[in-house]
């Protein structure tokens, strides 16, 4: 009769198994949750490298969407620089320590005038201001206040940047959803909860995604 070799200890070994068998089940539930919630598959666009489209902004803050429109902040800055003037009654003097203490504030942005003068938008978000609120992209018509916007832009020549402050992920993905489905390019720039957005020289060069 052959002699028997020492017992194996299976254990660890079937700890092991029990673990990854649970972080698998966990997986397929959180799997399972996320897909029940859409509604809508948008297939992700490919990558688009050409440089010959211009932006058009909008920014995600607050749970809410905003729009970053560079011909209503230019407005804005010439009718604010032509009112000084006549404050001042062309004073140069006057009318650079004037606009050093001057700040504009454009649809839920506070602008720097100083640096605007030099054709650099510096933009700080306004804490109570309120976005539009984006919750279901298939029910925006052209209408509503994003679909309008949207449906101004012309996607062979324009793509869209979306700047997104941490707690409005949610809604940067119905906008990004629905421009998607307007045949626009997407570029997306994350941003911290307050830091400014700056546009302008001395910026980095944006594409779209």
């Amino acid at each position: 009769m052959a002699a028997k070799g020492p017992a194996m200890d299976l254990s660890s070994f079937t700890d092991i198994l029990t673990c990854m068998l649970g972080i698998l089940i966990l997986i397929i539930i959180l799997t399972g949750i996320d897909a029940s919630q859409i509604t809508v598959l948008v297939s992700t666009p490919m990558e688009h490298t050409g440089d010959d489209k211009s932006p058009a902004f909008f920014e995600c803050r607050n749970h809410g969407l905003f729009h970053i429109s560079l011909d209503v902040i230019k407005n804005a800055v010439d009718a604010k620089t032509e009112q000084i003037r006549e404050q001042v009654e062309d004073s140069e003097t006057e009318f650079l320590k004037t606009a050093s203490q001057t700040q504009l504030e454009i649809e839920g942005q506070r602008l720097d005038y100083t640096f605007a003068l030099m054709g650099r938008y510096v933009l700080f978000p306004i804490e109570e201001a309120e976005g539009y609120q984006l919750t279901r992209f298939m029910d925006e018509t052209e209408s509503m206040w994003y679909g309008s916007r949207l449906a101004e832009l012309d996607p062979q020549t324009q793509f869209i940047c979306f700047f997104v402050r941490p707690d409005s992920y949610k809604i940067f993905q119905q906008a990004r959803a629905l421009a998607w489905l307007r045949g626009f390019n997407v570029s997306v720039e994350l941003q911290d909860e307050k830091n400014p957005i700056m546009i302008g020289p001395g910026g980095d060069r944006i594409y779209s995604q």
